[in-house]
């Protein structure tokens, strides 16, 4: 007991240690004073490709210099990704990793024999024979008279000889043959007593500038064979990789990542991307864990004392919001651990260190996303950040249509991305083995926390606002399974934009004659998220992960995932029921509440405003036979028997309000459904109707859906019950709802069994027809844009005073105080957590959204009804 009580002394100790570093230091600097003691969290695998690189550079030790063809590892990833860490602490990480090494390495050029003992003894040389050296491009030294591979040597040697005695008579020395790469190479081992050189080049993006061209062996101008700065890199690289023995490993942000391999190519070095991916979910936990502060206790017993170890929630939390990008890591780590501190808040609950996570600032030094995109480049833009929350996989040398190129200097798709800001891992396989360069295949990542300032920036292009709540989307892993839940991804984002630039859902060919024809469809409200999928071999209501729930537990579904207007998506593609669900509420007259007449007062107009009933229209949308040959009644049926069926009887329709609409879209029907298409229009059964296919007949009284529910119990009958509509969609409307060539391409690609996004050339040139192209598309644009069922262009509207207002900063502290009615202290401390959530949209506002931000009861339901009188004003003014 005496032990235990003087370990939770000096825990309590260090914590206020803690707390007066972060008081002496406050500031209103966005970023944390507590700095982070962050630990190295394994590479194996890039590790192991340097060394193979190195490995496959020589022939066999006899061989002239002649026949080496220096293999190089490249980290041109994005900022933040851990480039520089691996090649200051290469030798920490060989070391890590030595027992692997030792196994896996079967041959080292300088090393005689193979096989076990081989590897033990090129581990062995690496540790102790092995001559590290850093040279960072930023301060490399100006222009002095000789060119840039003699500077470069004297920069090399002084840096090899930094920690020697006598280093002036050494460096002499060694510089004496600077001019044959060979005799100072030797010359430098000879005093260091090292037989191998690690040589790390940082930065090397800094090469296309002045300063380098100033080097007469760098500028193009003098060196017209070589067509850029990079090429006469490499060719300088070269004659100092030849030589026995360097293992080189270059680093630098570029936005011309496969131009680069095409640049070293001509200079007899082979580039090699090496694998830097963010870290996964387990990585980010064990990084996280290994962090502490100065006082020596980690960052886990900060936040949870009484769960000191952390939780996978909150890992995961922490890898969603920063992509698993190291840099982006410690980050909101800091910021985490500075708020605890500061605010004397621990032991968080989920949702509250969700909304201290989400609310978290970027960290802006390190966004790279161009600003000001052009409509052509935010396609191209859109198209990868789907194909990102997809985890789409492109080839390494893939690229992008001539027409959609977003860089002046390359089509790669890997060099476009690269250029965005996006980060990216690698497809390989398990275990250290190397992939051909043909097969290497990459997933893009983009992190939320950059997500929302592009989201801010371009509030007005629609995919975006679709694109940035589906980040981060648990996407199924690659399968046959999952290719339907790619194609509903991309129905949904088509379904998304278009009511974004639609007034009414009327508008939209797919709901012609429909009863939601004059439902507003709010897209800025508007959530995409993806919700357990349903399954009829389930015998409990839902499973343990809830991941899957049974038809007969459509009430619970809908109470937990669907009780908010959105977009949801089902995780699995054999779900029991609609592939996609549409939830939109709408307020409704009650004459039982009186008019406004009765209103006295401010208060008392807002609790009317806020009692205002609402209808709800559940939208279950069918895709599972857009491809099939030819759909029939059986197959229709089908899906009302797992739709329609269990929620006319679980949810109280009527009771709550509740319309039920099924959409079933396909490209082929057979003829007795296309029979029933007048005027190319849907066909469309309501309430009370039953369709007999035996007696090719539709019976549309009211009755007889009573009549015949209990008493007839004909197979082949179709029943639509009551608060409920089943529409099929014709062709002719799917393929106006769509556009032609975005019709022709899904149906050339989703009845294959390859991926349906690999077989999309490219994926932007698909989401480009979502939109038109004559439009311009500025950032913080004082216009919206609108697209009427009956007209393919675009049409530029005046903003309405509601839009105005994403335009002039919307004051917070008055719309709380005078609005909601909330104490001034209260609405001063409120605003900016208001502003950095909502941004300039008070309709946006959601009761879960007020709850995650910690506000009490009280000021909830007054902010609620604050926002219920915005939907009032707007009424009386129209």
């Amino acid at each position: 007991m005496d032990d235990q009580s003087g370990t939770t002394e000096g825990r309590l100790g260090r914590r206020q240690e803690s707390e007066e570093a972060a008081s002496s230091s406050r500031a209103d600097s966005p970023v944390p004073r507590i700095s982070l003691i962050r630990p190295l969290v394994n590479r194996r695998a890039a590790v192991y490709q340097i060394i193979s690189n190195f490995n496959s550079s020589y022939t066999p030790s006899n061989s002239s210099s002649y026949d080496v063809r220096p293999s190089v590892c490249f980290a041109p990833q994005m900022y933040g990704s851990g480039k520089t860490i691996l090649g200051k602490h290469f030798r920490e990480f060989v070391l890590l990793n030595r027992q692997v090494l030792e196994k896996d390495i079967i041959g080292f050029p300088g090393i005689a024999g193979s096989g076990v003992s081989a590897g033990e003894r090129a581990v062995e040389a690496l540790l102790n024979e092995t001559l590290y050296v850093n040279v960072d491009l930023r301060p490399f030294p100006d222009f002095g008279g000789e060119d840039f591979r003699s500077t470069l040597i004297k920069t090399i040697s002084k840096e090899a000889l930094s920690t020697l005695p006598n280093k002036p008579k050494l460096l002499a020395k060694v510089l004496k043959n600077r001019k044959d790469p060979k005799e100072w190479l030797k010359s430098l081992f000879q005093v260091t007593n090292k037989r191998y050189l690690f040589l790390f080049i940082d930065e090397i993006g800094m090469l296309p500038s002045r300063k380098f061209y100033e080097f007469p062996d760098l500028d193009p101008q003098r060196n017209p064979r070589k067509p850029n700065v990079y090429c006469l890199f490499f060719r300088v690289l070269s004659s100092l990789l030849i030589q026995r023995f360097v293992i080189c490993y270059l680093a630098g942000r570029s936005d011309a990542i496969v131009t680069k391999q095409e640049d070293a190519i001509s200079s007899r070095v082979n580039l090699d991307f090496v694998r830097l991916d963010p870290f996964s979910e387990d990585s980010t936990k064990l990084f996280i864990r290994g962090m502490k502060i100065s006082t020596g206790e980690t960052v886990l017993q900060i936040l949870f004392p009484d769960h000191p170890e952390g939780h996978d929630w909150f890992f995961k939390q922490v890898r969603d919001y920063t992509g698993g990008v190291p840099r982006y890591i410690v980050h909101v780590m800091q910021v985490l651990v500075n708020r605890c501190i500061h605010n004397k808040v621990y032991n968080m609950t989920e949702s509250e260190m969700y909304a201290n996570i989400e609310s978290t600032p970027p960290y802006m030094g390190d966004f790279a996303t161009p600003s000001n995109m052009k409509p052509n480049t935010l396609r191209v833009f859109c198209a990868l950040l789907l194909a990102a929350a997809l985890k789409y996989e492109f080839r390494v040398s893939e690229t992008i249509c001539e027409e959609l190129v977003a860089s002046e200097t390359s089509q790669y798709v890997l060099d476009i991305a690269n250029k965005f800001g996006f980060y990216y891992e690698y497809c390989a396989k398990e275990g250290l083995e190397q992939v051909q360069l043909s097969e290497q295949r990459i997933k893009l990542i983009f992190p939320k926390m950059f997500l929302k300032v592009v989201k801010e920036h371009y509030r007005y292009y629609p995919l975006i606002r679709y694109i940035y709540h589906l980040f981060p989307l648990r996407a199924p892993v690659e399968s046959l399974s999952s290719l339907g839940f790619r194609l509903k991804v991309i129905f949904a984002s088509a379904f998304y934009v278009r009511c974004s630039l639609s007034r009414q859902l009327e508008e939209l060919s797919l709901f012609h004659q429909s009863f939601v024809e004059d439902v507003v469809f709010n897209t800025d409200q508007c959530s995409v998220r993806t919700v357990p999928s349903l399954s009829s071999e389930l015998k409990t209501k839902y499973s343990a992960d809830e991941q899957s729930y049974s038809p007969n537990a459509w009430k619970d579904l809908y109470d937990k995932y669907l009780s908010e207007d959105g977009i949801f998506l089902p995780n699995k593609d054999n779900s029991c029921g609609p592939d996609i669900f549409v939830r939109v509420s709408v307020p409704i007259d009650d004459d039982s509440s009186g008019s406004d007449e009765g209103c006295s007062s401010l208060t008392e107009m807002l609790m009317y405003t806020s009692s205002k009933k609402r209808r709800v229209y559940l939208i279950g949308i069918t895709l599972k036979y857009y491809h099939s040959s030819s759909v029939d009644v059986d197959m229709i049926k089908e899906e009302v028997d797992k739709f329609l069926v269990p929620v006319s009887s679980q949810l109280e329709l009527e009771k709550n309000d509740i319309w039920a609409i099924q959409l079933v879209l396909s490209t082929s029907y057979n003829n007795e459904i296309s029979s029933h298409f007048t005027d190319k229009q849907n066909w469309i059964m309501n309430t009370g109707v039953y369709y007999e296919e035996r007696f090719k007949k539709k019976h549309p009284s009211p009755s007889a859906w009573q009549d015949t529910s209990s008493s007839n119990s004909d197979n082949e009958s179709l029943h639509i019950g009551p608060n409920c509509q089943l529409v099929v969609c014709s062709v002719d409307n799917l393929k106006d709802f769509l556009g032609q060539q975005v019709y022709e391409q899904l149906q050339k690609v989703s009845s294959d069994t390859e991926s349906v996004l690999n077989k999309l050339d490219p994926l932007a040139k698909l989401l480009g027809q979502l939109l038109t192209s004559d439009v311009p598309i500025e950032p913080d644009s004082s216009h919206i844009f609108s697209k009427t069922a009956d007209r393919d262009e675009m049409e530029v509207e005046d903003v309405s005073r509601e839009r105005v207002r994403g335009v002039i900063p919307f004051d917070w502290k008055t719309f709380l105080h005078q609005r909601a009615l909330l104490p001034e202290e209260v609405s001063t401390r409120y605003a900016p957590s208001f502003s950095r959530i909502f941004g300039d949209n008070p309709r946006v506002i959601l009761r879960s959204s007020l709850e995650l931000m910690r506000i009490p009861e009280e000021y909830i339901r007054h902010i609620l009804i604050a926002v219920g009188s915005l939907d009032s004003d707007t009424e009386t003014k129209g």
